[in-house]
């Protein structure tokens, strides 16, 4: 949950253009497609926890 939430703020952050990826000058676009990594893999998370606990629960 909390990498949705740290990719969210680096792709606002990223848009707005207050911030940058450390190492780079300007790269705000490299923030927001780490973000948006950030924020995939975290649903990709999610959803592989609530599909695991349903088939827990359908197996009781």
């Amino acid at each position: 949950m909390s990498s949705i939430i740290f990719g969210i703020i680096m792709i606002v952050g990223g848009l707005s253009g207050e911030l940058v990826l450390i190492g780079t000058n300007s790269s705000s676009s490299a923030l927001v497609g780490l973000g948006a990594v950030l924020v995939f893999w975290g649903l990709f998370r999610v959803i592989s926890r609530v599909r695991m606990n349903q088939a827990v629960q359908s197996e009781e």
